[in-house]
């Protein structure tokens, strides 16, 4: 018998579906255990953590399902401290249980910032760059000058903060501006009004 006949032999065929028979049944115990091992069709719904304080989602024990790992802290003078402003995954996933959820949370210490020098600005430009710096617009005082809109002074708590001074981003910046025209008016009136008899 030669190894063509041997090959279409019934002893062969035989012995050959035998061995593709065993080889599927394996595999598809290989996958049916790999299924069973790795939960293939257990997921978990990801809830929204956005906006409740990290510790009160670290320890809730709703939140077992979850690992939680802090990745990054961002000064949002909006927000109050420590609460959580994104997560990865997003809230509604899809996840296997113990899968780890990364926060991001608002610093519970401010950035700081260096004051701006606002004197001589503009009071648009000067709001310009408080906001490009962190910073808002508190107070505005007005003042005798001949420059109209002009800023005069920049305050903080108060008191008058030099440029470069090292500050908490969000702080209130109070600034005293120039009247311009308008200051010449009022002492026009002024003056009128000390020359009316009484």
């Amino acid at each position: 018998m030669d190894f063509f006949e041997f090959l279409f032999s019934k002893k062969f065929l035989k012995h050959f579906l035998i061995a593709i028979g065993i080889t599927v049944v394996l595999i598809l115990i290989t996958l049916q255990s790999l299924s069973w091992y790795t939960k293939h069709d257990e997921y978990i719904i990801v809830p929204d953590f956005r906006g409740i304080y990290v510790q009160d989602v670290t320890g809730n024990p709703d939140n077992r399902n979850y690992q939680f790992s802090v990745v990054d802290s961002i000064f949002d003078a909006t927000k109050p401290k420590g609460t959580v402003l994104s997560q990865d995954p997003y809230p509604g996933s899809k996840v296997k249980k113990n899968r780890t959820i990364y926060l991001s949370i608002t610093s519970f210490v401010p950035e700081k910032t260096p004051m701006p020098d606002l004197r001589d600005l503009t009071l648009r430009q000067a709001q310009s760059m408080l906001e490009s710096s962190g910073l808002r617009l508190g107070k505005l005082i007005y003042i005798r000058s001949f420059d109209e809109d002009a800023v005069q002074n920049q305050l903080f708590g108060g008191k008058p903060i030099k440029a470069g001074t090292m500050i908490d981003k969000g702080s209130m910046i109070s600034l005293t501006v120039g009247m311009g025209a308008k200051a010449a008016e009022l002492k026009q009136a002024d003056s009128l009004e000390e020359g009316i008899p009484e």
